[in-house]
């Protein structure tokens, strides 16, 4: 039962949560982090710890609210054409950067969106969700293209003029992109950071400097806080910016953010003693802990399941760890079908997950990239369509140790015609700062190895950077398999497909898998996107895609990859809420409360938030 999670120590204490404490003039809200920041340039980054504090940081043209609903932000209005190529926005009046000091910097005007645009579209810049742009707006690739350093013996693509790109400021207050088909979603995907502006005279004051994570004058800011003190490893705080079109509805003045490597484990001592007001992500043993607590139990609560991001294990395909974990070797392994189907159907997810959430891991799985809930039409969701629907309807009989052992020894055999060497070592690291991922590295290990044998396999987990791991491990291909997310930038199935695109940091499928698949799989892709007037068949379409790299074992989808419980002094449904871009990262709208939430309260917001979502969209 979920109310039997927390003992309430009394009805005053329920009833306060639905009367907000007075504002303030000063309103802290102040928690640990773990992991640093690799950028403050938010035109280049991937990295979700860069977009959380982006968010807060800089505004887009539209935003979500609390429903999930889109809304002006920068823009006061748009329009767009009859035939949906020509979107036109109309910016407020009087928009302001400021500095690190809260001070106005600037007129924000349309031209700091063509300004980010022409910085993002120059492949020079190493935008890494440029293809989010020029994936849509008309002239963007061409242009990317010419702006690109070609591979050795290639020769170089023509290089085009900015006047052929579909981004142009028509004046101070009026931006206008023409895409190169409809795109029914782009509203969603103005949300992401691709879509942010950039201020073009101080981004060329600052050069090579922008955005560097060294202090807060290496960027200008025009979001609800900026960023008024940056110490890398030590602090970072957030100030509400008054200058913002919006700052009345910001109701917390500032965000402290405190730095310790064990935030994980620190956090929830902290947050009892009142040094800090939240902690995410508990460590699962001291969840639980408290949760049989009759006192602790009513400071934590469950996190409330906004984030879309969807979990898998990518085979790597082009491996470039050390000798020593005989790369040569892994990548004769990861071209056998057999072999990864052996990984595929062997590994118990269930028992990996009970290590994030030992009360109910079975709601963290699914089976698909795309995560239930995400897409739907007509009341059908996107992972029941087509040829997701058996993938899905296996559930978490994935895991099938007949058929692993079957594949398993189809493996072996072709392995050894083709010279490999048993067993297969397969290097699997994760992140020390993640709580819990070093726990189910190792049961992962012992389950796969006391199924397969170890014999033929020998998996090695190892800890990697607790700072810059994404850019040390996994986008250099320092690993053999590895548990990966993505989150979705917009609200298309297609988003799905990037981190398998030509040029991903993921699995390099694209460098190094043999045998065809990779050019099958980028037709199935490239068929789902020109269908643009049809939902039902595009969705038809990316669910074949999808299928077809799930049913080849290319990836291992896990699920939601992340649960767990939270201590908090706000009510997490006051955020605003959308499924894609960075909108779930603000703090617009949110107030502080007089006391931590616990089960019991969390569960009465979150009917009322169904309740009142419900009426809002007529469902």
């Amino acid at each position: 039962m979920r109310r039997s999670l927390a003992v309430l120590l009394g009805i005053t204490m329920i009833l306060s949560l639905f009367i907000p404490s007075v504002l303030a003039e000063e309103a802290t809200l102040t928690q640990l982090y773990g992991s640093e920041i690799t950028t403050l340039n938010y035109l280049i980054t991937g990295n979700t710890n860069d977009f959380r504090l982006s968010a807060k940081m800089i505004d887009t043209l539209v935003e979500y609210d609390r429903y999930g609903q889109v809304q002006p932000c920068l823009a006061a209005s748009w329009e767009v054409s009859e035939d949906g190529l020509v979107w036109t926005f109309y910016l407020r009046e009087g928009l302001k950067w400021v500095d690190g000091g809260g001070h106005p910097a600037a007129d924000l005007t349309a031209h700091d969106f063509e300004a980010a645009a022409k910085y993002i579209l120059n492949a020079q810049n190493a935008s890494v969700t440029a293809n989010i742009v020029y994936e849509v707006v008309e002239g963007a690739k061409a242009y990317y293209d010419g702006t690109a350093t070609p591979d050795e013996g290639k020769e170089p693509a023509p290089v085009m003029e900015w006047e052929t790109v579909g981004v142009k400021a028509l004046d101070d207050l009026t931006i206008q992109y023409t895409l190169a088909a409809p795109v029914p979603y782009f509203l969603s995907m103005l949300t992401y950071v691709s879509f942010m502006p950039v201020n073009e005279k101080f981004l060329a004051a600052q050069g090579e400097n922008f955005g560097l994570a060294t202090g807060n004058d290496t960027i200008l800011y025009c979001g609800e806080y900026y960023l008024s003190a940056f110490s890398p490893q030590e602090k970072r705080v957030l100030t509400r910016n008054a200058e913002n079109w919006n700052a009345d509805r910001v109701y917390i003045t500032t965000l402290l953010y405190l730095y310790n490597k064990e935030s994980n484990t620190v956090g929830p001592e902290m947050y009892l003693r009142g040094e800090i007001d939240y902690v995410e992500e508990f460590d699962t043993a001291i969840a639980m802990e408290w949760l049989n607590d009759p006192v602790k139990a009513d400071y934590i609560c469950p996190l409330r399941p906004t984030s879309f991001y969807s979990y898998f294990y990518a085979f790597n395909f082009d491996p470039l760890f050390d000798a020593v974990y005989e790369p040569e070797n892994w990548k004769l392994a990861a071209n056998n079908e057999n072999f990864r189907k052996a990984i595929y159907h062997g590994l118990d997810r269930l028992k990996a997950m009970t290590i994030i959430d030992p009360w109910n891991p079975e709601a963290l799985i699914y089976n698909s990239v795309t995560p239930p809930s995400f897409a739907s039409l007509n009341g059908t969701d996107y992972t029941v369509m087509g040829d997701l629907a058996p993938i899905t309807s296996l559930g978490l009989d994935t895991f099938n140790e007949a058929k692993a052992l079957e594949y398993r020894d189809a493996a072996k055999a072709e392995l050894e015609a083709a010279g490999a060497a048993f067993p297969i070592k397969v290097l699997m690291p994760y992140n020390p700062t993640t709580q819990g991922w070093d726990e189910e590295c190792q049961v992962v290990e012992q389950q796969l190895e006391a199924l397969l044998g170890s014999g033929f396999i020998d998996i090695i987990v190892e800890a990697g950077p607790s700072t810059g791991f994404l850019s040390e491990v996994r986008r250099s291909g320092k690993y053999a398999l590895l548990k990966c997310n993505w989150g979705p930038d917009y609200a298309d199935p297609q988003t799905y497909t990037d981190p398998f695109s030509d040029g991903n940091t993921y699995n390099f499928m694209y460098k190094g898998m043999e045998g065809g698949f990779v050019e099958a799989y980028y037709a199935l892709v490239a068929d789902a996107m020109a269908i643009t007037g049809d939902t039902e068949a595009r969705y038809a379409a990316f669910a074949k895609a999808e299928a077809f790299l799930i049913n080849n074992a290319v990836i291992i989808p896990v699920g939601r990859g992340t649960g767990g419980y939270l201590a908090a002094r706000y009510d997490q449904f006051e955020n605003p809420f959308a499924p894609f871009g960075i909108s779930i990262y603000r703090y617009k709208g949110v107030s502080l409360l007089d006391h931590p939430v616990n089960t019991d309260e969390y569960f009465d917001c979150y009917d009322k938030w169904l309740e009142e979502r419900a009426a809002l969209v007529g469902e």
